[in-house]
């Protein structure tokens, strides 16, 4: 590839002014079309590239987004990404991608690097442990600087736009759906307690069989899950299982298959997994389906709009979910 110039370099070449040729390239009136012509033929014949970090400082915008992402091994957050990416794709805009592996530290520090003159706005879904720390000073604190979207994970306290999924009713309908089905003692399996999407997920849970049956909570990593899930199918009469997680499901699911409860329909299984995995179960799993790219596009073009329409007022968008009957609630 053909090594770009500067535009000092471009104009003693054309033996003018570097005012001249600024001038030519941003198609100003004071340079004549001939002169336009001469410079715009010289910058492709030269490979000169504007630069980027000056335009910058100039117009007081990046034409840039930063997507802070708490993990991409989620399948949720990796369709949110395809969607965020496919709406940006179609514009100006670029995207900067940070993961920050459910870390608070790598999330300040992302936060820091994105703010410092790289990014117009952030769309962020917050990590694990600012959720358990309850430290949002850093998100607070930029708001000043670039225009912050929160999605999935959010903080109900910052005033900024959020796209939420329906993840309260999501699982009081899927109780509703069990019980309708006659089920009597249904557990809830959840890995992710500390988030404000399992703290949502489980009251669902509750307010759905508060009248019906006493409630049976199995929390922890996906090893004491299912551990517990052991001995606790019997000793409770355990008859479908809500797991709120992609590990919880699979937990889940594994001790349905221990147990041969899972294709005789003495246990329903009702889990979050990606389509890709929840058809190819043997049996398939009926789950709660986010809609992740749907919530990602939404938070792209909420983002863009407010970007190229600043707006005082916060809005907040809210995607509903979708129960997927497959095998493991039918009979």
């Amino acid at each position: 590839m053909k090594k770009s110039i500067t535009l000092k370099e471009l104009a003693k070449i054309l033996g003018v002014s570097a005012s001249t040729v600024s001038k030519a390239l941003n198609d100003s009136h004071e340079i004549s079309e001939a002169t336009k012509k001469k410079v715009e033929e010289a910058a492709k014949l030269h490979n000169y590239k504007p630069n980027r970090a000056a335009l910058n400082l100039k117009s007081g915008k990046t034409n840039t987004i930063g997507v802070i992402l708490p993990s991409i091994k989620n399948f949720f957050l990796a369709r949110a990404l395809r969607g965020i990416e496919s709406v940006i794709a179609g514009t100006d805009y670029n995207v900067i991608i940070s993961v920050t592996n459910e870390s608070f530290e790598k999330e300040v520090k992302a936060v820091e690097t994105l703010v410092n003159g790289l990014v117009d706005g952030i769309i962020i879904s917050v990590s694990e442990e600012t959720q358990i720390r309850q430290d949002f000073s850093h998100l607070i604190a930029l708001q000043d600087d670039v225009h912050l979207l929160m999605f999935d994970r959010v903080e109900n306290s910052i005033n900024c736009d959020k796209v939420l999924v329906d993840d309260y009713e999501a699982v009081l309908k899927a109780v509703k759906e069990l019980q309708f089905k006659g089920k009597k003692n249904i557990a809830l399996v959840s890995t992710i307690n500390n988030l404000s999407v399992g703290k949502l997920r489980t009251k669902g849970y509750v307010d759905g069989v508060t009248n019906f049956q006493l409630p049976i909570i199995i929390d922890g990593s996906e090893d004491q899950v299912e551990k517990s899930l052991h001995s606790s199918l019997k000793e409770k009469g355990i008859d479908a299982i809500i797991a709120l997680d992609e590990e919880a499901t699979l937990a889940s699911f594994r001790v349905g298959k221990k147990e041969n409860l899972l294709e005789e329909g003495k246990l329903s299984l009702i889990g979050y997994a990606g389509k890709t995995i929840s058809e190819h179960l043997t049996p398939s799993l009926t789950t709660i389906d986010q809609h992740g790219k749907k919530v990602g596009r939404t938070a792209a073009k909420l983002m863009l709009n407010k970007l190229e329409k600043p707006q005082k007022n916060s809005e907040v968008r809210i995607i509903d979910s979708t129960l997927r009957e497959r095998a493991t609630t039918k009979r």
